[in-house]
């Protein structure tokens, strides 16, 4: 049985890291992939140095605040901001950098509709969307009586599995499952607008010629706020250089490659196992009772 594949579009003329699923990509050899690795740093050369904008549109902002007010009394948008410095307003799409390296497309999955510039009901609800999926498979041992191990499999990676001490129900465990964040979001760290979440959603409207979105608004404090921590982001020296990555790039074609790679799935293990202890008060101290 072939393993489904994915497309994948790679940002290049920011230096490259370690991927293996790049490296072992058909298509191409290293002396092609210097050549292209060329014609991106010499079209990034090109452009003007980064000029501290704004990216959030204020006009379009107040025309529709009577929606963003609404959007605004959301309970899982506070639950998911309540640490931040957070607020709803309409931002330029063009203006903002990108802290993704890749993006990956998969072929079977159908481009949702996207909304036509100026559809503002539309936008808002593409913005500030309902839960993500947790659809997954469950993969479970039958045999052991005082072990139980339960794998996970999803098509989300962002799937997690989350303490939520809320959870009521005899007999239930304080644990759910959560898709990631429905939300498009943008961040301004030191002066700078990124696109925080939301990559996929951007490109099919930039694809669509639609620029101007609602968007949750983060004041980021940190690059930890920002959220571009992972090694698979770009680093700080790229985001902050003269001329940073941006989102609009992924649709440059002279900026990106593009290679297929096998379908990853997202698994999260769990192993019940079960014995007699000790009592121990500080342990039972520092447990919450259910």
């Amino acid at each position: 049985m072939t393993s489904p594949k994915v497309d994948v579009h790679e940002l290049i003329a920011w230096g490259l890291d370690e991927y293996s699923y790049r490296d072992g990509a058909a298509g191409f050899d290293s002396t092609e992939l210097a050549a292209r690795i060329r014609r991106a740093n010499t079209r990034l050369a090109e452009r003007d140095r980064y000029a501290t904008t704004s990216a959030l549109l204020e006009q379009e902002t107040r025309d529709i605040q009577p929606l963003l007010a609404m959007a605004t009394q959301r309970e899982d948008l506070h639950l998911e901001y309540q640490s931040l410095d957070w607020t709803l307003g309409v931002v330029d799409l063009r203006l903002l950098l990108a802290f993704q390296r890749r993006l990956i497309f998969s072929p079977s999955r159908q481009a949702s509709f996207t909304p036509k510039q100026g559809d503002w009901p539309g936008l808002i609800s593409l913005a500030v969307s309902s839960q993500r999926s947790t659809e997954h498979l469950l993969v479970h041992n039958g045999s052991d009586t005082d072990r139980l191990d339960i794998s996970l499999h999803s098509n989300n990676p962002d799937l997690q599995l989350r303490f939520t001490p809320k959870t009521s129900g005899y007999g239930a465990l304080p644990l759910s499952l959560y898709g990631g964040s429905p939300f498009f979001e943008v961040a301004e760290l030191r002066g700078r607008w990124f696109l925080r979440d939301g990559y996929h959603r951007a490109y099919h409207l930039l694809q669509a010629g639609v620029d101007r979105i609602p968007a949750v608004v983060i004041y980021a404090r940190s690059i930890e706020e920002l959220g571009a921590t992972t090694p698979w982001f770009f680093h700080d020296e790229q985001l902050f250089s003269d001329r940073p990555p941006r989102v609009t790039d992924f649709l440059d074609s002279s900026m990106i490659l593009r290679y297929e790679r096998t379908a990853l799935r997202k698994v999260i293990r769990i192993r019940v196992e079960e014995s007699l202890e000790p009592f121990d008060e500080i342990q039972e101290g520092q447990g919450e009772r259910l």
